[in-house]
């Protein structure tokens, strides 16, 4: 008995409801499946196809989380799609990490559907073997073909049965169906990791804190900071590895979040505390301010290019050499701070402060109940990101509308802090309203961002004599460009205003922060 396992499968939306479908088993083999068929029928093995390789995936688990295996071989890579039993092939002459590198081949075509910006790296050593098999009746007909896909690492297997019936023999399918319930061939849940014995867990981004209603705000808070100090130091080896650009992104928003925290929290820690807390966090991330700038202008190359005529390009050749050039040494700086042990003890006295806090650092609000806590501090942050949305309008400056995006930005972290608190119907509206708020205002605020410091590119990188004059024509043609997207951006903001401000959207918020 396989008590650990539990059955289930997934029925294709292509076919009629219990046709067609995908039988996790556990440790599958024939010779039990067939003695549960009624004795009249026969299994006949058609072919078996047998791969052996890397096993790879992002550091988000993007293929794990859909049940796809990628099978990294000797000149080739394999996509195998557990929910349906596709088996995409590809062969490849060069390493690669990142699916465009793979030059819009069938995987690499599957692979950009999951990610642009991740990289893929191996894991483990793992086996694919693919066996198709028909179900023949007392005629010898084939009435339904099937195929068991098993993934083998070691002395671990997880197959995959996936049924395919045949026109006219709905019956037979499930015939086939209730033989593998009686076999007991099936497992438990989708997740092949822990299947084939790899202990890794998913890596959430925006991993949910365990938020205790009853107990105080303090207690909480702590647990918020633990949270997502964690995550950020998760992704410390991919940014030294420089494995891809995600990894510095994810840790700077992580610890973003819990300077965000101390700025909302103000009266639950004692003032000096919060402070030198925060102070210490702005260093840490001021240290990969620079590498992060430069990730952002790389990862944006084509667009810019696309902003301008083909004769403008020489010159934006020019510029991004440059960058190139200083994201290496950008690089080496951070690389150098995140090894540094007195960063890792700082990290490590950090995460101490936070899980033994001291009374003497606790301000007048610590021991407030988080529920009671939470509801008043998202009414207030709406209140107050409201005021700033009703003042905006034509005439109102730049800096005002920063302003207004860092406010969405702080209720924003706060919603999502506290979202377990919450009935889900009343709160995903607004955290998804407030969602479309703040892409314009991100959109506006990258432009402005852009446009500046693109404009101080010519003074701060001096260049004589045809390049120079390449390079002040080409980032001119581009700057301009620029302020005519971010004129643009501002309309978008100021026309959407009201759809977050207006009586509904106050009145939501107000519901969801009643005291009853």
């Amino acid at each position: 008995m396989l008590d650990q396992f539990l059955r289930r499968f997934i029925i294709t939306d292509m076919l009629p409801k219990k046709l067609a479908g995908v039988w996790k088993a556990g440790n599958f083999s024939v010779k039990p499946f067939k003695k549960c068929l009624p004795s009249n029928y026969s299994i006949e093995q058609l072919k078996t196809v047998h791969r052996s390789g890397s096993l790879r995936d992002t550091f988000d688990g993007h293929l794990r989380r859909a049940g796809q295996v990628l099978l990294q071989s000797s000149g080739a890579v394999t996509l195998v799609d557990l929910n349906s039993g596709r088996v995409e092939e590809q062969d490849i002459s060069n390493d690669w990490k990142f699916a465009h590198e793979l030059k819009g081949g069938p995987v690499g075509f599957h692979c950009l559907e999951f990610t642009t910006l991740r990289a893929f790296s191996d894991i483990s050593k793992v086996e694919v073997q693919i066996d198709e098999w028909a179900v023949r009746d007392e005629l010898e007909k084939v009435v339904v073909r099937f195929s068991s896909i098993s993934l083998i690492r070691g002395s671990k297997k997880a197959v995959w049965i996936n049924v395919k019936p045949m026109r006219g023999y709905e019956d037979e399918v499930q015939l086939v169906f209730q033989a593998l319930e009686k076999a007991e061939f099936s497992a438990d849940g989708f997740d092949y990791f822990p299947m084939i014995g790899i202990r890794t867990p998913f890596y959430e981004a925006k991993s949910a804190v365990d938020i205790l209603p009853k107990s105080s705000i303090v207690e909480n808070a702590g647990r918020i900071v633990e949270t997502f100090i964690s995550t950020a130091r998760k992704n410390e080896p991919g940014i030294i590895a420089d494995l891809d650009t995600e990894f510095l992104h994810d840790y700077r928003v992580s610890l973003r979040r819990v300077r965000s925290m101390l700025s909302l929290f103000k009266s639950v820690y004692a003032a000096d505390f919060n402070a030198s807390i925060k102070l210490q966090l702005a260093e840490t991330m001021k240290q990969t301010n620079r590498l992060r700038d430069l990730d952002v202008y790389l990862l944006d190359r084509e667009m810019f290019y696309d902003m301008v005529p083909e004769s403008q390009y020489a010159g934006l050749d020019i510029m991004f050499d440059v960058f190139a050039a200083e994201r290496a040494e950008a690089l080496d700086q951070v690389r150098g701070s995140l090894s540094a042990d007195t960063y890792d003890q700082s990290m490590k006295d950090l995460l101490k402060n936070f899980q033994s806090l001291e009374k003497k650092h606790w301000g007048p609000a610590a021991e407030e109940n988080t529920l009671a806590f939470a509801k008043r501090l998202v009414l207030k942050r709406y209140k107050k990101v409201a005021s700033i949305a009703r003042a905006i309008d034509a005439d109102t400056p730049e800096a005002e509308v920063h302003a207004l995006r860092i406010q969405c930005k702080k209720l924003r972290y706060l919603m999502e802090f506290f979202m377990p608190l919450f009935p889900k119907k009343q709160i995903k509206p607004l955290v998804k309203s407030l969602k479309g708020l703040q892409d314009l205002l991100g959109r506006f605020n990258d432009y402005c961002v852009q446009r500046e410091s693109l404009a101080s590119f010519v003074q701060t990188h001096p260049m004589r004599g045809k390049k120079g004059l390449k390079v002040a024509e080409s980032v001119g043609a581009l700057v301009a460009t620029l302020f005519q997207l971010q004129k643009k951006a501002r309309r978008d903001v100021e026309s959407n205003l009201e759809l977050f401000v207006n009586r509904e959207t106050a009145a939501a918020f107000k519901g969801l922060c009643s005291t009853g």
